[in-house]
């Protein structure tokens, strides 16, 4: 009987296997994704719980300021919710036990669309009904979140070039290989997107896949974006922060970017972040504010800003917050070991070190 059962117990696993995920990750209709919205208290965040994790995280997208969609290395996606660290429902795990490399909400929050480099995969999920919609085959995929254009077009990067989906099922809708190579797609405010060539071609396209512009500017998969205010500033690129016009793609301006790990901008100024941990505030016109230097070695993550501070982590296993006007260091949360996560979460931020353990402020 023993040995039943436990050929029972194999066949079932080897059939959810070849049929591809199983669990689910559900939201109510009711609960609303909150778009672009940053924490605007954060000059003393207090830690609102500490949990080592079973599985690290891998990314997170914020719905509220109590839950967070999170998707975690050893596979699977679920609802974390921000107050105590606890998972909220079950978890969905993708086809074949698939590792997810990125995901990508919908606007209308109805939808996720995903990439697995892994196992090859694309795919995607309805959130509210709990359901998988769709998944395909796709070889050569991009280290990129799908692109959600339209709430009906999923654009996916390939080595070779970029494929248009119909969200809704999966269907390719038009392909465009591309000579240089693809290593990055970014989305813009208009309704286009960017793609980044092996060569550092920074090239626009519409929906249909036509080019509308290309500029030489020697980026790498290293490079970050931030369009603001009918401008893409983009970098570094030759040691340089490049800023273009978004509707033609014509360079505004260079500033020197050497060494340089992240940036953000706040209306006019620029916030530099470089390898060697120095902190530096710029106008567009190159004159410096001030430059800081908090001696706790490299950058761990990509830092984000509130209304009036900045806030930074490190490798070593600290968040520091700045006051953006003056560059000093105005709080620093408790250490943990060598930082592997930092996400910007509900009215606060979540920080995972190299033995899963997690710490949350808000």
């Amino acid at each position: 009987m023993i040995y039943r059962l436990a050929y029972l117990f194999h066949i079932v696993m080897l059939w959810i296997l070849i049929i591809g995920c199983y669990g689910s990750v559900q939201l109510n209709n009711d609960v609303e994704f909150y778009r672009n919205q940053k924490p605007t208290n954060l000059n003393h965040p207090a830690l609102q719980w500490n949990r080592k994790m079973k599985n690290p995280i891998k990314g997170l997208i914020t719905v509220n300021d109590s839950l967070a969609l999170v998707w975690t290395h050893r596979s699977g996606v679920m609802i974390l919710n921000l107050n105590n660290g606890k998972k909220e429902g079950s978890v969905w795990t993708p086809p074949m036990g698939g590792h997810i490399t990125d995901l990508t909400v919908s606007k209308d929050g109805q939808l996720f669309a995903y990439v697995s480099m892994k196992n090859k995969v694309i795919g995607a999920y309805d959130i509210r009904k709990g359901k998988h919609i769709w998944k395909r085959n796709a070889d050569n995929l991009i280290k990129n979140k799908p692109l959600i254009l339209s709430d009906s077009i999923m654009v996916v990067g390939l080595r070779s070039g970029i494929k248009l989906f119909n969200l809704n099922n999966g269907e390719i809708i038009k392909e465009k290989l591309n000579r240089f190579g693809v290593i990055k797609l970014f989305p813009t405010s208009l309704e286009r997107f960017l793609m980044v060539t092996d060569s550092g071609f920074l090239q626009c396209y519409d929906y249909q896949l036509s080019k509308i512009w290309s500029q030489t500017l020697s980026l790498n998969f290293e490079s970050n974006i931030n369009v603001d205010q009918d401008r893409i500033f983009i970098g570094p690129g030759r040691d340089t922060l490049w800023v273009l016009d978004e509707e033609t793609g014509n360079i505004q301006n260079s500033i020197q970017f050497i060494n340089g790990f992240e940036f953000t901008v706040q209306d006019n100024d620029l916030f530099f972040l470089y390898r060697d941990g120095l902190l530096k505030r710029m106008s567009l016109n190159k004159r410096t504010f001030w430059a800081s230097d908090f001696e706790l070695g490299i950058p761990g993550e990509s830092f984000f800003h509130t209304d009036e501070n900045l806030i930074i982590p490190f490798a070593k296993g600290a968040v520091i917050n700045v006051n953006m006007n003056t560059g000093t260091e105005i709080w620093r949360s408790d250490s943990l070991q060598r930082l592997t996560g930092f996400w910007q979460a509900g009215r606060g931020f979540l920080m995972q070190d190299i033995k899963y353990q997690m710490q949350y402020y808000r």
